[in-house]
């Protein structure tokens, strides 16, 4: 069913969108600034044209035709589109993307940093035709939820492996070897050492320091840091699996269930049964 969300896009008059819960499909042709959802989104923009510059967290960025660009939520951004733009915009709630594989989703946050990519023309045709078809599937009578999701994720894996090869682990390391080290002890080892001594000692730095690179390079602390990839993974086998509760704490390394489900809740403001109920649609 299409609607008209006018409050995403002001500077675009009846400018009409293909949305479910999740999942919010727009096309795009305009020369002035487009103004994305406050809400915790991805958002992934897929330019078939046009030129001028896009500056998000204070880096500025060149719109060049087969080019993806992404807005990962909390970012700031501002747009000077010139002439002739023309494009599709996805816009994918966080909530949505806790479904995915736990490591493709970290994959993803990664390589996110990098947020825009110039795509070679198989990829773009690639990335352009699963955007078309998500377009038909949210305009569709009966709306196959499922198969819009796992468009999504097809488009995020396609968005992973590009970003993979093109830039590797090369410009992660190079940026901030300790702070990549981390994250890569983090999603081998959080099921079982939640402390941040223990990645610490690993990295042969006091916890403090390691604190410090975090905040700078990842803007939270290393103990969220950790906790995120605990708090990701729960989620993933809370709405994929079909382990029960008191399992899936156990799995991720809690001595009980009250403990996780007191964790989870903190996090989240819903209790793992609550969660796993909201997300039986998604």
């Amino acid at each position: 069913m299409r609607k008209k969300v006018k409050s995403y896009l002001p500077a675009i008059k009846d400018a009409e969108f293909e949305r479910n819960d999740y999942v919010i499909y727009h096309e795009f042709e305009s020369g002035k600034s487009i103004e994305f959802p406050k809400d915790d989104s991805f958002v992934l923009l897929l330019f078939e044209q046009g030129s001028g510059v896009h500056r998000i967290d204070n880096n500025d960025h060149e719109i060049m035709p087969r080019q993806i660009q992404m807005v990962s939520p909390g970012q700031t951004h501002h747009w000077e589109f010139g002439p002739e733009i023309k494009g599709k915009e996805l816009i994918i709630n966080r909530a949505l993307t806790e479904t995915f594989s736990s490591k493709l989703q970290f994959s993803f946050t990664q390589f996110i940093q990098h947020a825009v990519l110039n795509l070679d023309s198989k990829t773009f045709k690639q990335l352009n035709a699963e955007f078309l078809a998500i377009k038909t599937e949210l305009g569709s009578t009966a709306v196959f939820t499922e198969l819009i999701n796992a468009r999504c994720r097809l488009i995020t894996l396609m968005i992973t492996l590009w970003a993979k090869d093109k830039f590797g682990d090369v410009i992660a390391y190079h940026s901030n070897p300790l702070s990549f080290k981390f994250h890569s002890l983090v999603d081998h080892h959080y099921r079982t050492q939640k402390s941040v001594a223990f990645y610490a000692n690993h990295l042969c730095i006091t916890p403090n320091y390691l604190g410090i690179i975090c905040r700078k390079q990842f803007h939270m602390s290393a103990l969220e840091m950790i906790q995120e990839r605990v708090l990701l993974e729960a989620k993933r086998l809370l709405h994929s699996s079909t382990l029960s509760i008191k399992e899936i704490a156990f799995h991720l390394g809690f001595k009980n269930l009250v403990y996780f489900s007191y964790f989870f809740k903190t996090k989240t403001t819903l209790t793992p049964s609550e969660y796993r109920s909201l997300m039986q649609n998604c």
